[in-house]
């Protein structure tokens, strides 16, 4: 609730200016954006409770042979907007400008595992079951050879790509184990926060892009630069997520 809320509910005798005086100068209040989180049906939320009391036992080992995969999409103009920004007032204001068209943008698969991440692929065009099962050929099966033993788990959220009827034709052929995952549960999901961390490192400083080849190359040189830690650190989470999500029952978690 607002300032100017708060003064038109409460009916108060005083200024919004006033009211935000007083809440400003309270040490346990902090102006803030709400987080974002998936809306969730009471069913939702029984299926994040339960798979998160499942997996909460699941030792620091058992979530490094987890082998976590993602698409992602980069857009010239930088990300959804960056609207706030504290600003110097000797200085010119800064400017977020948007192509009338909205601009270009680039779409990539990436996964990691433990400490290992592998190389980001571009995706061409509009993807489908097909094309999938090629990423996962041709980036996935190398990836895992080169870095696990022949006991790992794949998990990919539940895109409509992802769960058509050929890809999972592919996995049993493969013999790819793949972890249930519930809907609703970025928070639950490492690989989000990384491209979280990936997205700041390309558009950094409000950084925008003329072209794909120059988006594309910024964004190689950040992948290429998330460090081992950063990796242990996300996959070391995901006991806190699951004792989070289960104490929620089953809501939205602070990741």
């Amino acid at each position: 609730m607002t300032s100017t809320e708060l003064v038109k509910t409460l009916q108060l005798p005083v200024k919004s200016s006033g009211v935000r005086a007083i809440l400003s100068s309270t040490p346990t209040l902090r102006y803030m954006r709400m987080a974002r989180a998936p809306m969730m049906l009471p069913r939702h939320k029984i299926a994040r409770e339960s798979w998160a009391r499942d997996k909460v036992t699941w030792t620091p080992g058992d979530w490094a042979n987890v082998v976590w995969s993602d698409e992602k999409k980069f857009n010239l103009d930088g990300p959804d907007g960056f609207p706030f920004y504290w600003h110097d007032l000797r200085k010119d204001r800064k400017v977020f400008s948007k192509r009338q068209q909205g601009g270009d943008s680039v779409m990539v698969w990436g996964a990691f595992v433990g400490k290992k991440k592998c190389d980001l692929v571009v995706l061409e065009g509009k993807q489908n079951a097909l094309k999938y099962i090629q990423t996962l050929e041709t980036n996935l099966l190398l990836f895992v050879d080169q870095e696990l033993g022949p006991s790992w788990t794949f998990m990919q959220d539940g895109a409509a790509v992802h769960r058509a009827n050929r890809v999972y034709e592919w996995f049993e052929e493969e013999e790819v184990h793949v972890m249930d995952w519930p809907a609703k549960s970025p928070d639950l999901n490492p690989i989000e926060n990384l491209w979280g961390i990936l997205a700041r490192k390309v558009y950094a400083h409000e950084r925008q892009f003329n072209n794909i080849d120059e988006l594309l190359e910024c964004i190689m040189d950040c992948w290429e630069n998330i460090n081992t830690e950063t990796l242990d650190k996300l996959v070391g989470s995901m006991q806190k997520r699951c004792f989070d999500c289960a104490m929620a029952k089953g809501g939205p978690t602070k990741y």
